[in-house]
């Protein structure tokens, strides 16, 4: 068999990260992840800002471990400052305050707390001026003078605050300011998903052409969520003109035909060149089988690319943005990195041609379709089975564990000297990616759905936000009404690489049952 030799050096793992390590790598998530590690360990305040000087993104995980190791009285505070509540905030000195004051921790507290706090504002000029009206007996009714005011305090001071001092209705002529807005967007999204009903019915008043695609799909969701549906057609034709992207187009179409049955709109599901939930519905409600996906055929060449090194990984990936992708995929034409080519194969056709890959065979011999499928549809969307994906969260390997998750199911499992890149280890990565799964399995019926917004979002956010919207809305509407914007597109990526394994794997489904189980289990759920 070929070998092909890569153009990149192996990263040797190692617990101990150096700063010369750190600094022979290029500028990126990778490397932000190990300064995040480096800045962890026992150094010193010299080595601490040079890493930091290194860093692409500083989030809050690198700045925090930046601030205990630099030992400047100065970033300690504002570090300190960054975790005060509310109540101890409004004690601390004015530089403290500008650095961690919100709307949302200003309105916590009493009025008489309101004032002391405020004024310590008077050398931050710009603060205390932004801060002033909210003094005042109605800053609400002071903020829509101004639309851009309006935005910033609906946006920042909590959903408390918002249920209570904003559902109210809303004039025409000052949501046509508001769309203008670039906070626009971000309002609407806040009361569809927080229930501001007054705000929402407002909002149906709005004509379709103030709004883009994204804004006019909410506006329908509105309208559906209160039985509106007539009211739903023109915010979907505007929706299904604008988007850009074909599954946008898709979930307007969907919709457009779950309303008027028009058989326009479902041939235009039918003729998607898309791989979606909305495109394989369609398939099912003509008794037709979806079949436009394909898997990649075997080269008979095994490569020399270590897929398990971020680094490599970084460095693909800014070659498939930048190169020739004719010529790269000739290059990756290799039986163990077939995802790398899989995915050259879906940027080249620019996303027309789905193929499909199951890098794990032979570490899920023993494993029952249902969860070999989920693994699988879990790894496409996460990573496209790539080892060394880092995300800029630090999430980790193929399937793309949290650091706190990776050391607790490592703990569980007793592992001894367990090092946070062994996730990026094919072999342990789908064992502990088993082991969540199974834990979600029991606690979620083994719906696939339910199990992907866990995995994405959190057991808990699942139970708390996700379980009551399937106990009261149809399950589609149900899919778009989910509040964190990730998890809701991401149960509806993994759900559709769901069918397409079942069927890969000669055990297909149907998306309506899927549906259907998940709406029975949650409602049944809702009644012990």
């Amino acid at each position: 068999m070929k070998k092909l030799l890569f153009f990149l050096p192996f990263l040797l793992f190692s617990k101990e990260i150096t700063l010369d390590y750190l600094t022979s790598k290029p500028r990126s998530i990778p490397k932000d992840y190990y300064i995040w590690r480096f800045l962890d360990q026992n150094i010193t305040p010299v080595e601490a800002q040079k890493a930091i000087e290194q860093t692409r993104y500083v989030n809050k995980k690198i700045f925090f471990r930046y601030a205990k190791k630099i030992k400047n009285p100065e970033i300690e505070r504002i570090a300190q400052c960054l975790r005060m509540d509310a109540q101890k905030l409004c004690k601390q000195e004015p530089s403290c305050i500008a650095a961690s004051l919100s709307p949302y921790t200003f309105l916590q507290l009493p009025k008489n707390e309101q004032k002391k706090l405020y004024n310590k504002l008077r050398h931050f000029p710009k603060i205390e001026k932004e801060y002033r009206f909210l003094l005042s007996k109605h800053p609400v009714a002071l903020s829509m003078k101004e639309p851009q005011k309006y935005l910033w305090l609906f946006t920042r001071c909590g959903s408390y605050y918002r249920k209570s001092k904003f559902n109210f209705w809303l004039p025409q002529n000052f949501l046509k300011k508001l769309s203008d807005e670039k906070g626009f967007s971000t309002f609407l999204h806040l009361a569809l998903t927080e229930d501001l009903k007054n705000i929402e019915l407002s909002l149906l008043k709005l004509p379709p052409q103030y709004l883009n695609a994204s804004d006019s799909f909410k506006v329908a969701l509105i309208a559906l969520k209160y039985h509106r549906n007539a009211f739903a057609i023109p915010y979907l034709q505007r929706a299904l003109k604008k988007a850009y992207y074909q599954s946008h187009k898709d979930r307007a179409a969907y919709w457009l035909y779950h309303i008027t049955k028009n058989r326009t709109y479902l041939d235009r599901l039918l003729n998607s060149w898309d791989l979606n939930i909305y495109t394989l519905l369609a398939y099912e409600m003509v008794h037709k089988p979806y079949r436009d996906f394909c898997t990649v055929k075997t080269f008979g060449t095994i490569c020399d690319i270590n897929a398990s090194d971020p680094f490599v990984v970084w460095q693909i990936d800014k070659r498939l943005k930048e190169g020739n992708l004719t010529k790269l995929k000739k290059r990756f034409q290799c039986d163990n990195i077939d995802f790398i080519y899989a995915n050259i194969v879906e940027k080249e056709s620019r996303y027309r041609i789905h193929p499909f890959v199951m890098p794990y065979e032979n570490l899920l011999q023993n494993t029952d379709t249902n969860t070999k499928a989920l693994l699988y549809a879990l790894a496409k969307q996460e990573s496209k089975f790539y080892p060394g994906s880092i995300s800029r969260s630090f999430a980790l390997g193929p399937l793309q564990f949290m650091p706190f998750l990776a050391k607790a199911t490592a703990k569980k499992r007793r592992i001894k000297n367990f090092d946070l890149d062994m996730m990026f280890n094919e072999k342990i990565a789908v064992s502990f990616a088993l082991d969540h799964i199974r834990y979600l399995q029991k606690r979620l019926d083994q719906n696939p759905l339910l199990i992907a917004y866990a995995y994405n979002g959190g057991y808990g956010y699942t139970k708390r936000k996700i379980f009551p919207l399937f106990q009261k809305y149809d399950a589609m509407l149900a899919m778009e009404l989910i509040s964190y914007e990730e998890t809701k597109e991401y149960g509806k990526k993994v759900l559709a690489n769901y069918y397409v394994y079942r069927y890969l794997l000669q055990k297909p489904i149907t998306l309506r049952s899927v549906l259907k189980r998940a709406t029975l289990f949650l409602r049944t759920h809702q009644k012990r």
